[in-house]
Protein backbone atom coordinates (compact mmCIF):
# COMPACT_ATOMS: atom_id res chain seq x y z
CA UNK A 1 0.00 0.00 0.00
CA UNK A 2 2.45 2.64 1.12
CA UNK A 3 4.67 1.45 -2.29
CA UNK A 4 1.04 2.68 -4.45
CA UNK A 5 1.11 5.84 -2.60
CA UNK A 6 4.88 6.78 -2.53
CA UNK A 7 4.63 5.89 -6.98
CA UNK A 8 1.23 7.72 -7.28
CA UNK A 9 2.87 10.86 -5.30
CA UNK A 10 5.93 10.15 -8.00
CA UNK A 11 3.65 10.49 -11.06
CA UNK A 12 1.67 13.58 -9.21
CA UNK A 13 5.15 15.80 -8.88
CA UNK A 14 6.60 14.43 -12.06
CA UNK A 15 3.32 15.73 -13.68
CA UNK A 16 3.57 18.80 -11.88
CA UNK A 17 7.20 19.43 -13.01
CA UNK A 18 6.47 18.73 -16.69
CA UNK A 19 3.31 21.45 -16.53
CA UNK A 20 5.25 23.84 -14.96
CA UNK A 21 8.01 23.27 -17.03
CA UNK A 22 5.67 25.05 -19.88
CA UNK A 23 4.71 28.51 -20.14
CA UNK A 24 3.02 31.79 -22.62
CA UNK A 25 4.47 33.82 -24.31
CA UNK A 26 2.09 36.86 -25.12
CA UNK A 27 2.09 40.69 -26.30
CA UNK A 28 0.40 42.98 -29.18
CA UNK A 29 1.04 44.39 -32.49
CA UNK A 30 0.14 47.74 -33.06
CA UNK A 31 1.02 50.06 -36.16
CA UNK A 32 3.51 53.25 -35.21
CA UNK A 33 2.23 55.63 -37.53
CA UNK A 34 -1.51 55.36 -37.03
CA UNK A 35 -1.44 54.04 -33.54
CA UNK A 36 -3.94 51.68 -34.48
CA UNK A 37 -3.87 47.43 -33.41
CA UNK A 38 -2.89 45.36 -36.23
CA UNK A 39 -5.28 41.93 -36.59
CA UNK A 40 -3.88 38.82 -38.25
CA UNK A 41 -0.13 39.65 -37.76
CA UNK A 42 1.67 36.67 -37.93
CA UNK A 43 3.60 36.10 -34.94
CA UNK A 44 6.45 33.18 -35.06
CA UNK A 45 9.07 31.36 -32.71
CA UNK A 46 12.39 29.82 -33.58
CA UNK A 47 14.60 27.80 -32.17
CA UNK A 48 17.73 30.26 -31.79
CA UNK A 49 20.09 27.20 -31.98
CA UNK A 50 18.79 25.79 -35.17
CA UNK A 51 16.27 28.13 -36.26
CA UNK A 52 13.41 25.37 -36.39
CA UNK A 53 10.02 27.08 -36.34
CA UNK A 54 8.18 26.01 -32.84
CA UNK A 55 5.60 28.12 -32.47
CA UNK A 56 3.07 29.63 -35.01
CA UNK A 57 -0.10 32.19 -34.13
CA UNK A 58 -1.80 35.37 -35.60
CA UNK A 59 -3.08 38.42 -33.52
CA UNK A 60 -6.64 38.43 -32.62
CA UNK A 61 -9.09 41.55 -33.22
CA UNK A 62 -7.55 43.36 -30.73
CA UNK A 63 -4.17 43.06 -31.50
CA UNK A 64 -3.28 40.54 -28.97
CA UNK A 65 -1.47 37.19 -29.01
CA UNK A 66 -1.19 34.44 -26.53
CA UNK A 67 1.66 31.70 -27.97
CA UNK A 68 1.27 28.54 -25.39
CA UNK A 69 3.18 25.58 -24.19
CA UNK A 70 6.39 27.45 -24.27
CA UNK A 71 9.25 25.11 -23.76
CA UNK A 72 12.06 27.33 -21.72
CA UNK A 73 14.80 28.13 -23.65
CA UNK A 74 16.32 30.74 -26.08
CA UNK A 75 14.15 31.66 -28.91
CA UNK A 76 13.79 34.54 -32.02
CA UNK A 77 10.54 36.34 -31.90
CA UNK A 78 9.41 37.07 -35.45
CA UNK A 79 6.61 39.23 -36.22
CA UNK A 80 4.87 39.88 -39.57
CA UNK A 81 2.38 42.30 -41.78
CA UNK A 82 1.88 43.20 -45.13
CA UNK A 83 3.31 46.35 -45.73
CA UNK A 84 5.36 46.39 -42.97
CA UNK A 85 8.51 45.90 -42.05
CA UNK A 86 9.29 42.50 -40.29
CA UNK A 87 10.13 42.92 -36.30
CA UNK A 88 12.45 40.15 -35.53
CA UNK A 89 14.25 40.29 -31.32
CA UNK A 90 16.15 37.53 -29.11
CA UNK A 91 14.36 36.22 -26.44
CA UNK A 92 14.46 33.95 -23.89
CA UNK A 93 12.17 31.73 -21.77
CA UNK A 94 12.23 30.80 -18.25
CA UNK A 95 8.93 29.22 -16.60
CA UNK A 96 7.31 32.59 -15.95
CA UNK A 97 5.11 34.04 -18.25
CA UNK A 98 6.95 36.19 -20.68
CA UNK A 99 4.92 39.38 -21.98
CA UNK A 100 6.52 41.45 -25.09
CA UNK A 101 4.02 44.34 -24.56
CA UNK A 102 3.36 46.50 -27.27
CA UNK A 103 5.47 45.64 -30.54
CA UNK A 104 5.40 48.44 -33.24
CA UNK A 105 5.86 47.78 -36.29
CA UNK A 106 6.81 50.70 -39.31
CA UNK A 107 5.66 50.79 -42.93
CA UNK A 108 8.40 49.65 -45.23
CA UNK A 109 7.45 53.15 -47.15
CA UNK A 110 8.64 55.19 -44.19
CA UNK A 111 12.27 53.54 -43.74
CA UNK A 112 15.27 55.18 -44.57
CA UNK A 113 17.24 53.34 -46.99
CA UNK A 114 19.71 52.51 -44.53
CA UNK A 115 17.94 49.78 -42.81
CA UNK A 116 17.96 46.42 -43.87
CA UNK A 117 14.65 44.88 -43.82
CA UNK A 118 14.66 40.75 -42.83
CA UNK A 119 13.03 39.07 -45.95
CA UNK A 120 14.07 35.81 -44.56
CA UNK A 121 11.42 34.73 -42.46
CA UNK A 122 9.70 31.22 -42.51
CA UNK A 123 6.23 32.76 -43.54
CA UNK A 124 5.06 35.51 -45.47
CA UNK A 125 1.74 36.96 -46.51
CA UNK A 126 1.88 38.73 -50.10
CA UNK A 127 -1.99 39.72 -51.73
CA UNK A 128 -3.53 35.81 -51.40
CA UNK A 129 -0.39 34.05 -51.67
CA UNK A 130 0.97 32.65 -48.14
CA UNK A 131 4.73 31.40 -48.13
CA UNK A 132 6.50 29.02 -46.57
CA UNK A 133 10.51 28.92 -46.18
CA UNK A 134 10.72 25.30 -46.19
CA UNK A 135 14.07 24.80 -44.08
CA UNK A 136 12.49 26.63 -41.16
CA UNK A 137 10.42 23.78 -40.53
CA UNK A 138 11.95 20.49 -39.13
CA UNK A 139 11.20 17.20 -40.39
CA UNK A 140 12.76 13.70 -40.09
CA UNK A 141 15.44 12.80 -42.64
CA UNK A 142 13.99 11.25 -45.83
CA UNK A 143 11.00 13.08 -45.43
CA UNK A 144 8.57 14.01 -48.33
CA UNK A 145 6.75 16.74 -49.46
CA UNK A 146 4.32 15.12 -47.09
CA UNK A 147 6.02 15.55 -44.92
CA UNK A 148 6.85 18.89 -44.81
CA UNK A 149 3.26 20.31 -45.48
CA UNK A 150 2.11 18.34 -42.29
CA UNK A 151 4.32 20.48 -40.39
CA UNK A 152 3.11 23.88 -41.57
CA UNK A 153 0.66 26.16 -39.94
CA UNK A 154 -3.08 25.41 -41.60
CA UNK A 155 -2.35 22.51 -43.67
CA UNK A 156 -3.79 18.77 -42.77
CA UNK A 157 -2.89 15.79 -44.31
CA UNK A 158 -5.21 12.47 -44.12
CA UNK A 159 -4.85 8.87 -44.67
CA UNK A 160 -5.13 9.07 -48.56
CA UNK A 161 -2.66 11.46 -49.11
CA UNK A 162 -5.64 14.81 -49.44
CA UNK A 163 -4.26 17.75 -47.99
CA UNK A 164 -6.46 20.97 -46.66
CA UNK A 165 -5.01 24.06 -46.61
CA UNK A 166 -6.39 27.30 -44.66
CA UNK A 167 -9.82 25.02 -44.70
CA UNK A 168 -10.20 24.49 -48.17
CA UNK A 169 -8.91 21.38 -49.82
CA UNK A 170 -5.81 21.39 -51.67
CA UNK A 171 -7.16 20.54 -55.70
CA UNK A 172 -3.80 21.12 -57.48
CA UNK A 173 -0.16 21.22 -56.91
CA UNK A 174 2.49 23.34 -58.91
CA UNK A 175 5.98 22.18 -59.22
CA UNK A 176 8.03 25.79 -59.87
CA UNK A 177 4.49 26.87 -61.27
CA UNK A 178 4.08 23.85 -63.33
CA UNK A 179 1.80 20.87 -63.54
CA UNK A 180 3.38 18.08 -62.12
CA UNK A 181 0.95 14.74 -63.38
CA UNK A 182 -1.66 17.64 -63.01
CA UNK A 183 -4.25 15.12 -61.88
CA UNK A 184 -3.06 13.57 -59.02
CA UNK A 185 -1.60 16.05 -56.70
CA UNK A 186 -0.06 13.32 -54.31
CA UNK A 187 2.47 12.75 -57.12
CA UNK A 188 4.54 15.62 -56.28
CA UNK A 189 3.63 15.72 -52.38
CA UNK A 190 4.62 11.80 -51.73
CA UNK A 191 7.41 11.34 -53.64
CA UNK A 192 9.52 14.76 -53.64
CA UNK A 193 11.78 15.01 -50.95
CA UNK A 194 11.61 17.58 -48.74
CA UNK A 195 15.32 18.96 -48.49
CA UNK A 196 14.99 19.47 -52.36
CA UNK A 197 11.98 22.34 -51.15
CA UNK A 198 12.69 26.22 -51.27
CA UNK A 199 9.41 27.33 -50.80
CA UNK A 200 5.95 25.97 -50.12
CA UNK A 201 3.12 28.53 -51.88
CA UNK A 202 -0.59 28.38 -50.92
CA UNK A 203 -3.49 30.41 -52.93
CA UNK A 204 -7.07 30.17 -54.20
CA UNK A 205 -7.38 27.84 -57.43
CA UNK A 206 -9.08 30.39 -59.66
CA UNK A 207 -9.33 30.31 -63.38
CA UNK A 208 -8.29 33.37 -65.61
CA UNK A 209 -12.22 35.09 -65.79
CA UNK A 210 -12.59 35.11 -61.81
CA UNK A 211 -8.82 36.49 -61.53
CA UNK A 212 -9.58 39.44 -63.94
CA UNK A 213 -13.21 39.97 -62.55
CA UNK A 214 -12.81 39.61 -59.38
CA UNK A 215 -16.00 37.39 -58.61
CA UNK A 216 -15.73 33.99 -57.00
CA UNK A 217 -17.70 31.58 -55.95
CA UNK A 218 -16.30 31.24 -52.74
CA UNK A 219 -16.24 27.41 -53.27
CA UNK A 220 -12.73 27.52 -55.19
CA UNK A 221 -10.18 24.78 -53.39
CA UNK A 222 -6.07 25.57 -53.06
CA UNK A 223 -3.52 25.50 -55.03
CA UNK A 224 0.13 24.57 -54.07
CA UNK A 225 3.27 25.57 -55.68
CA UNK A 226 6.60 23.63 -54.76
CA UNK A 227 9.52 25.67 -55.58
CA UNK A 228 12.63 23.69 -56.05
CA UNK A 229 15.73 24.75 -54.70
CA UNK A 230 18.49 25.67 -57.39
CA UNK A 231 20.83 22.92 -56.95
CA UNK A 232 17.84 20.55 -56.96
CA UNK A 233 16.76 21.24 -60.63
CA UNK A 234 19.88 20.01 -61.76
CA UNK A 235 20.33 15.97 -61.86
CA UNK A 236 18.24 13.23 -61.25
CA UNK A 237 16.35 12.08 -57.99
CA UNK A 238 13.74 9.18 -57.58
CA UNK A 239 12.43 6.98 -55.17
CA UNK A 240 10.94 3.64 -55.07
CA UNK A 241 8.57 1.56 -52.53
CA UNK A 242 7.15 -2.16 -52.32
CA UNK A 243 5.79 -4.53 -50.39
CA UNK A 244 4.74 -8.32 -50.19
CA UNK A 245 3.83 -11.31 -48.69
CA UNK A 246 5.83 -12.99 -50.86
CA UNK A 247 2.87 -15.36 -52.14
CA UNK A 248 -0.47 -13.18 -52.87
CA UNK A 249 -0.27 -9.45 -52.97
CA UNK A 250 2.23 -7.13 -54.10
CA UNK A 251 2.58 -3.30 -53.82
CA UNK A 252 4.98 -1.09 -55.52
CA UNK A 253 5.94 2.08 -57.39
CA UNK A 254 8.76 4.02 -58.44
CA UNK A 255 9.25 7.63 -59.62
CA UNK A 256 12.10 9.17 -61.24
CA UNK A 257 13.15 12.70 -62.52
CA UNK A 258 15.81 14.08 -63.72
CA UNK A 259 16.70 17.65 -64.84
CA UNK A 260 18.74 18.94 -67.24
CA UNK A 261 18.51 22.74 -67.53
CA UNK A 262 14.67 24.16 -68.14
CA UNK A 263 14.22 20.38 -69.72
CA UNK A 264 12.28 17.86 -66.86
CA UNK A 265 11.41 14.73 -67.37
CA UNK A 266 9.61 12.66 -64.99
CA UNK A 267 8.62 8.59 -65.21
CA UNK A 268 6.87 6.27 -62.96
CA UNK A 269 5.05 3.12 -62.21
CA UNK A 270 2.88 1.34 -59.98
CA UNK A 271 1.86 -2.58 -59.74
CA UNK A 272 -0.76 -3.76 -56.75
CA UNK A 273 -2.59 -6.27 -55.42
CA UNK A 274 -4.46 -4.30 -53.01
CA UNK A 275 -5.59 -1.51 -54.62
CA UNK A 276 -6.63 0.17 -57.87
CA UNK A 277 -3.14 2.37 -58.44
CA UNK A 278 -5.38 5.26 -59.36
CA UNK A 279 -3.63 8.26 -59.49
CA UNK A 280 -6.30 10.30 -59.15
CA UNK A 281 -7.70 12.24 -56.13
CA UNK A 282 -11.27 12.86 -56.46
CA UNK A 283 -12.04 9.49 -57.35
CA UNK A 284 -12.67 10.18 -61.08
CA UNK A 285 -11.08 10.94 -64.09
CA UNK A 286 -9.87 14.49 -64.46
CA UNK A 287 -8.05 13.97 -68.06
CA UNK A 288 -4.68 15.93 -66.81
CA UNK A 289 -5.43 18.94 -67.32
CA UNK A 290 -5.60 22.34 -65.85
CA UNK A 291 -9.16 23.04 -63.98
CA UNK A 292 -9.47 26.22 -65.71
CA UNK A 293 -11.95 24.86 -68.77
CA UNK A 294 -15.09 27.22 -68.56
CA UNK A 295 -18.33 25.46 -70.70
CA UNK A 296 -20.45 28.05 -69.68
CA UNK A 297 -24.04 27.17 -70.59
CA UNK A 298 -23.66 24.12 -73.08
CA UNK A 299 -21.32 21.58 -70.76
CA UNK A 300 -22.61 18.97 -69.33
CA UNK A 301 -25.30 18.55 -71.62
CA UNK A 302 -24.22 14.98 -73.10
CA UNK A 303 -26.30 13.08 -70.06
CA UNK A 304 -26.28 9.87 -71.92
CA UNK A 305 -23.84 7.89 -70.37
CA UNK A 306 -22.32 7.60 -67.03
CA UNK A 307 -19.03 9.65 -65.75
CA UNK A 308 -17.58 6.66 -63.38
CA UNK A 309 -13.76 6.32 -63.71
CA UNK A 310 -13.51 2.93 -62.88
CA UNK A 311 -9.87 3.00 -61.69
CA UNK A 312 -10.50 4.77 -58.54
CA UNK A 313 -10.34 3.22 -54.81
CA UNK A 314 -13.85 4.58 -53.74
CA UNK A 315 -15.81 2.26 -56.18
CA UNK A 316 -13.18 -1.09 -56.10
CA UNK A 317 -15.25 -4.02 -55.46
CA UNK A 318 -13.29 -7.45 -55.12
CA UNK A 319 -10.00 -8.35 -55.42
CA UNK A 320 -7.91 -6.03 -57.47
CA UNK A 321 -4.63 -6.37 -60.28
CA UNK A 322 -3.66 -3.01 -61.13
CA UNK A 323 -0.49 -1.86 -63.27
CA UNK A 324 -0.04 1.54 -64.34
CA UNK A 325 2.30 4.00 -66.51
CA UNK A 326 3.39 7.14 -66.55
CA UNK A 327 5.76 9.90 -67.93
CA UNK A 328 6.22 14.15 -67.97
CA UNK A 329 8.19 16.30 -70.02
CA UNK A 330 8.34 19.57 -69.52
CA UNK A 331 10.61 22.26 -71.57
CA UNK A 332 11.08 26.12 -71.70
CA UNK A 333 13.40 27.40 -74.54
CA UNK A 334 14.38 30.63 -76.74
CA UNK A 335 14.36 32.76 -73.57
CA UNK A 336 11.41 30.88 -72.33
CA UNK A 337 9.08 32.56 -75.21
CA UNK A 338 8.07 29.07 -75.46
CA UNK A 339 6.86 25.97 -73.21
CA UNK A 340 5.59 22.82 -73.40
CA UNK A 341 4.40 20.10 -70.64
CA UNK A 342 2.91 16.79 -72.01
CA UNK A 343 2.04 14.09 -69.26
CA UNK A 344 1.07 10.37 -70.90
CA UNK A 345 -0.87 7.67 -68.17
CA UNK A 346 -1.41 4.12 -68.96
CA UNK A 347 -3.93 2.35 -66.54
CA UNK A 348 -4.79 -1.48 -66.40
CA UNK A 349 -6.96 -2.88 -64.09
CA UNK A 350 -8.40 -6.45 -63.56
CA UNK A 351 -10.60 -7.14 -60.82
CA UNK A 352 -12.71 -10.53 -59.97
CA UNK A 353 -15.54 -10.39 -56.77
CA UNK A 354 -17.40 -12.54 -54.86
CA UNK A 355 -20.55 -11.28 -53.10
CA UNK A 356 -23.59 -12.91 -51.00
CA UNK A 357 -26.20 -10.91 -49.52
CA UNK A 358 -28.91 -12.15 -46.90
CA UNK A 359 -32.05 -10.23 -46.31
CA UNK A 360 -35.01 -10.42 -43.92
CA UNK A 361 -38.28 -8.32 -44.59
CA UNK A 362 -40.62 -7.93 -41.44
CA UNK A 363 -43.50 -6.96 -42.80
CA UNK A 364 -46.45 -5.70 -40.83
CA UNK A 365 -48.86 -9.54 -42.31
CA UNK A 366 -45.82 -11.90 -43.08
CA UNK A 367 -42.31 -12.48 -43.10
CA UNK A 368 -39.78 -13.22 -45.96
CA UNK A 369 -36.34 -13.73 -46.79
CA UNK A 370 -33.85 -13.03 -49.77
CA UNK A 371 -30.60 -14.72 -50.45
CA UNK A 372 -28.60 -13.16 -53.45
CA UNK A 373 -25.15 -14.58 -54.63
CA UNK A 374 -22.66 -12.65 -57.08
CA UNK A 375 -19.30 -13.38 -59.27
CA UNK A 376 -18.13 -11.16 -61.41
CA UNK A 377 -14.96 -10.27 -63.40
CA UNK A 378 -14.11 -6.72 -64.61
CA UNK A 379 -10.82 -5.59 -67.00
CA UNK A 380 -10.60 -1.88 -67.47
CA UNK A 381 -7.81 -0.27 -69.40
CA UNK A 382 -7.00 3.08 -70.33
CA UNK A 383 -4.89 5.36 -72.04
CA UNK A 384 -4.38 9.39 -71.41
CA UNK A 385 -2.81 11.88 -72.82
CA UNK A 386 -2.45 15.40 -72.13
CA UNK A 387 -0.66 18.10 -73.34
CA UNK A 388 0.02 22.26 -73.30
CA UNK A 389 2.16 24.62 -75.45
CA UNK A 390 2.35 28.12 -74.82
CA UNK A 391 4.13 31.01 -77.35
CA UNK A 392 5.01 34.44 -75.85
CA UNK A 393 4.69 36.12 -79.19
CA UNK A 394 5.68 39.41 -77.57
CA UNK A 395 5.82 41.59 -73.96
CA UNK A 396 2.16 42.13 -74.73
CA UNK A 397 0.76 39.26 -76.44
CA UNK A 398 0.73 35.11 -75.29
CA UNK A 399 -1.23 31.80 -77.25
CA UNK A 400 -1.97 29.15 -75.45
CA UNK A 401 -3.15 25.61 -76.52
CA UNK A 402 -4.25 22.85 -74.53
CA UNK A 403 -5.46 19.78 -75.27
CA UNK A 404 -6.27 16.11 -73.55
CA UNK A 405 -7.71 12.70 -74.76
CA UNK A 406 -8.80 9.18 -73.07
CA UNK A 407 -8.92 5.99 -74.75
CA UNK A 408 -10.77 3.20 -72.30
CA UNK A 409 -12.08 0.09 -72.80
CA UNK A 410 -14.36 -1.75 -70.10
CA UNK A 411 -15.27 -5.52 -69.98
CA UNK A 412 -17.70 -7.07 -67.31
CA UNK A 413 -18.98 -10.58 -66.76
CA UNK A 414 -21.08 -11.21 -63.90
CA UNK A 415 -23.17 -13.98 -62.37
CA UNK A 416 -26.26 -13.65 -60.02
CA UNK A 417 -27.87 -15.86 -58.39
CA UNK A 418 -31.10 -14.84 -55.91
CA UNK A 419 -33.59 -16.63 -54.38
CA UNK A 420 -36.77 -15.74 -52.16
CA UNK A 421 -39.00 -17.28 -49.10
CA UNK A 422 -41.92 -17.20 -47.30
CA UNK A 423 -41.70 -17.39 -43.87
CA UNK A 424 -41.58 -21.01 -43.61
CA UNK A 425 -38.32 -20.92 -45.62
CA UNK A 426 -40.09 -22.38 -48.59
CA UNK A 427 -39.08 -21.09 -52.05
CA UNK A 428 -40.77 -18.46 -53.79
CA UNK A 429 -38.77 -17.97 -56.59
CA UNK A 430 -35.20 -18.21 -57.65
CA UNK A 431 -33.38 -16.63 -60.41
CA UNK A 432 -29.98 -16.86 -62.41
CA UNK A 433 -28.70 -14.08 -64.12
CA UNK A 434 -25.83 -13.89 -66.61
CA UNK A 435 -24.31 -10.30 -67.80
CA UNK A 436 -22.26 -9.25 -70.43
CA UNK A 437 -21.08 -6.28 -71.22
CA UNK A 438 -18.13 -4.54 -73.67
CA UNK A 439 -17.66 -0.73 -73.19
CA UNK A 440 -15.13 1.78 -75.44
CA UNK A 441 -15.19 5.85 -74.68
CA UNK A 442 -12.81 8.29 -76.70
CA UNK A 443 -12.98 11.63 -75.05
CA UNK A 444 -10.80 14.48 -76.64
CA UNK A 445 -10.74 18.19 -75.17
CA UNK A 446 -8.70 21.43 -77.24
CA UNK A 447 -8.35 24.61 -76.21
CA UNK A 448 -6.68 27.49 -77.38
CA UNK A 449 -6.54 31.00 -75.70
CA UNK A 450 -5.23 34.66 -77.06
CA UNK A 451 -4.17 37.02 -74.55
CA UNK A 452 -3.41 40.32 -75.57
CA UNK A 453 -2.29 43.07 -73.09
CA UNK A 454 -2.07 46.77 -74.12
CA UNK A 455 0.16 49.80 -73.12
CA UNK A 456 -1.99 51.06 -70.70
CA UNK A 457 -1.93 49.28 -67.65
CA UNK A 458 -5.19 46.50 -67.13
CA UNK A 459 -6.06 47.16 -70.27
CA UNK A 460 -6.61 43.35 -71.34
CA UNK A 461 -8.33 41.08 -74.35
CA UNK A 462 -8.52 37.21 -74.23
CA UNK A 463 -10.29 35.11 -76.64
CA UNK A 464 -10.87 31.80 -76.32
CA UNK A 465 -11.68 29.17 -78.97
CA UNK A 466 -12.84 25.47 -77.48
CA UNK A 467 -13.74 22.24 -79.11
CA UNK A 468 -14.82 18.66 -77.11
CA UNK A 469 -15.70 15.34 -78.78
CA UNK A 470 -17.05 12.20 -75.98
CA UNK A 471 -17.75 9.06 -78.28
CA UNK A 472 -19.19 5.94 -76.69
CA UNK A 473 -19.98 2.87 -77.68
CA UNK A 474 -21.44 -0.09 -75.31
CA UNK A 475 -22.65 -3.50 -76.23
CA UNK A 476 -24.43 -5.84 -73.48
CA UNK A 477 -25.78 -9.26 -73.40
CA UNK A 478 -28.44 -9.94 -70.53
CA UNK A 479 -29.83 -13.65 -70.01
CA UNK A 480 -32.20 -14.41 -66.61
CA UNK A 481 -34.26 -17.22 -66.31
CA UNK A 482 -36.97 -16.50 -63.25
CA UNK A 483 -38.62 -20.02 -61.51
CA UNK A 484 -41.84 -19.43 -59.77
CA UNK A 485 -43.53 -22.13 -56.78
CA UNK A 486 -46.22 -23.07 -55.44
CA UNK A 487 -46.04 -25.48 -52.51
CA UNK A 488 -42.55 -26.21 -52.97
CA UNK A 489 -43.25 -26.87 -56.65
CA UNK A 490 -42.07 -25.11 -59.90
CA UNK A 491 -45.20 -23.14 -61.09
CA UNK A 492 -44.12 -21.14 -63.89
CA UNK A 493 -41.19 -19.71 -65.26
CA UNK A 494 -39.68 -16.65 -67.40
CA UNK A 495 -36.74 -15.87 -69.62
CA UNK A 496 -35.27 -12.83 -70.36
CA UNK A 497 -32.53 -13.36 -72.86
CA UNK A 498 -31.32 -9.77 -74.57
CA UNK A 499 -28.92 -8.01 -76.26
CA UNK A 500 -28.44 -4.34 -75.45
CA UNK A 501 -26.48 -1.54 -77.81
CA UNK A 502 -25.15 2.14 -77.01
CA UNK A 503 -23.56 4.98 -79.46
CA UNK A 504 -23.26 8.33 -78.64
CA UNK A 505 -21.87 10.86 -79.39
CA UNK A 506 -21.62 14.72 -78.17
CA UNK A 507 -19.91 17.90 -79.80
CA UNK A 508 -19.50 21.10 -77.95
CA UNK A 509 -17.20 23.84 -79.51
CA UNK A 510 -17.93 27.53 -77.95
CA UNK A 511 -15.93 30.91 -78.41
CA UNK A 512 -15.69 33.54 -75.83
CA UNK A 513 -14.32 37.11 -75.44
CA UNK A 514 -13.37 39.26 -72.63
CA UNK A 515 -12.33 42.76 -72.86
CA UNK A 516 -11.12 44.78 -69.67
CA UNK A 517 -11.07 48.71 -69.95
CA UNK A 518 -9.55 50.47 -66.51
CA UNK A 519 -11.98 53.66 -65.99
CA UNK A 520 -9.19 54.98 -63.01
CA UNK A 521 -6.59 53.65 -61.26
CA UNK A 522 -8.80 51.70 -59.07
CA UNK A 523 -11.94 50.70 -61.12
CA UNK A 524 -12.82 48.55 -64.07
CA UNK A 525 -15.04 47.65 -66.60
CA UNK A 526 -15.10 44.27 -67.82
CA UNK A 527 -17.15 42.73 -70.82
CA UNK A 528 -17.65 39.56 -72.11
CA UNK A 529 -19.43 37.64 -75.05
CA UNK A 530 -19.95 33.81 -75.56
CA UNK A 531 -21.23 31.62 -78.17
CA UNK A 532 -21.63 27.99 -77.45
CA UNK A 533 -23.13 24.94 -79.18
CA UNK A 534 -23.69 21.31 -78.53
CA UNK A 535 -24.53 18.66 -80.55
CA UNK A 536 -25.21 15.24 -78.91
CA UNK A 537 -27.16 11.95 -80.12
CA UNK A 538 -27.89 8.51 -78.27
CA UNK A 539 -28.79 5.62 -80.18
CA UNK A 540 -30.17 3.44 -76.61
CA UNK A 541 -31.61 -0.15 -78.27
CA UNK A 542 -32.52 -2.98 -76.69
CA UNK A 543 -33.56 -6.49 -78.49
CA UNK A 544 -35.38 -9.56 -77.86
CA UNK A 545 -34.12 -12.78 -79.16
CA UNK A 546 -36.67 -14.13 -81.64
CA UNK A 547 -37.34 -17.73 -83.02
CA UNK A 548 -34.11 -17.40 -85.11
CA UNK A 549 -31.79 -17.32 -82.16
CA UNK A 550 -31.30 -13.56 -83.21
CA UNK A 551 -31.38 -10.50 -81.41
CA UNK A 552 -33.91 -8.73 -83.78
CA UNK A 553 -37.10 -7.64 -81.86
CA UNK A 554 -36.55 -4.27 -80.31
CA UNK A 555 -38.24 -3.87 -77.43
CA UNK A 556 -39.18 -0.46 -77.20
CA UNK A 557 -39.92 0.01 -72.93
CA UNK A 558 -36.09 -0.69 -72.68
CA UNK A 559 -35.19 1.65 -76.13
CA UNK A 560 -34.34 5.41 -76.44
CA UNK A 561 -33.01 7.70 -79.12
CA UNK A 562 -32.52 11.44 -79.59
CA UNK A 563 -30.73 13.89 -81.09
CA UNK A 564 -30.32 16.98 -79.36
CA UNK A 565 -28.97 20.41 -80.35
CA UNK A 566 -28.21 23.29 -77.80
CA UNK A 567 -27.31 26.59 -78.66
CA UNK A 568 -26.72 29.62 -76.31
CA UNK A 569 -25.53 33.05 -76.39
CA UNK A 570 -24.50 35.60 -73.47
CA UNK A 571 -23.10 38.39 -72.62
CA UNK A 572 -22.19 40.23 -68.97
CA UNK A 573 -20.33 43.31 -68.11
CA UNK A 574 -19.15 44.01 -64.81
CA UNK A 575 -16.97 46.74 -62.66
CA UNK A 576 -14.85 46.14 -60.33
CA UNK A 577 -13.37 48.07 -57.93
CA UNK A 578 -9.66 47.65 -56.20
CA UNK A 579 -7.57 49.38 -53.84
CA UNK A 580 -5.27 48.41 -51.01
CA UNK A 581 -8.30 47.55 -48.45
CA UNK A 582 -11.00 46.65 -50.55
CA UNK A 583 -12.09 44.68 -53.64
CA UNK A 584 -15.44 44.81 -55.29
CA UNK A 585 -17.08 43.77 -57.75
CA UNK A 586 -21.00 44.34 -59.06
CA UNK A 587 -22.43 43.82 -62.55
CA UNK A 588 -25.01 41.78 -64.55
CA UNK A 589 -25.49 39.46 -67.68
CA UNK A 590 -27.93 38.11 -70.34
CA UNK A 591 -28.37 34.28 -71.63
CA UNK A 592 -30.57 33.23 -74.61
Amino acid sequence: MRRKIFLFFCSVCLFTAATAQNTTVKGAVSDTAENKQLQHAVISLFQKKDSTLSHFTRTNASGNFNIHNVIPGKYVVLVTFPRFADYADEIEVTDKEVDLGKIALTLKSTLLKEVIVRSGSAIRIKGDTTEFTADSFAVKEGATVEDLLKMLPGFQVNSKGEVVAQGKRVDKVLVDGEEFFGDDPTMATQNINSKAVDKVQVFDTKTEQQNLTGITTGSEGKTINIKLKEDSKKGAFGKFHAGTDFQDYLDAKGLYNRFVGKKKLSVYGTKSNINTGSLNWEDRQKLGMEDDFEYDEIGGYYYSFGNDDGFSDWSLRGLPNSHTLGGLFINKWNEDKHSINATYRFNRLGTTNEGSTFTQNILPTNVNYRNRFTNSKGFNRQHALSGKYEWKIDSLASLKYTVSGIYKTTTLDEAVESEALNANRSLMNTSRQKRDSENERMQQDHQLVYRQMFNKKNRLLITTLRFGLVEDDQLGMNRTETEFYKNGVVDSSDVIDQLRRFKGQSKTMGVKTTFSEPISNKVSLIVDLAHNRNLSESYRNTFNKSNNGKYETLAPLYSNNFDFNAYSNSGSAIMRYMDKKWRMAFGSGISS
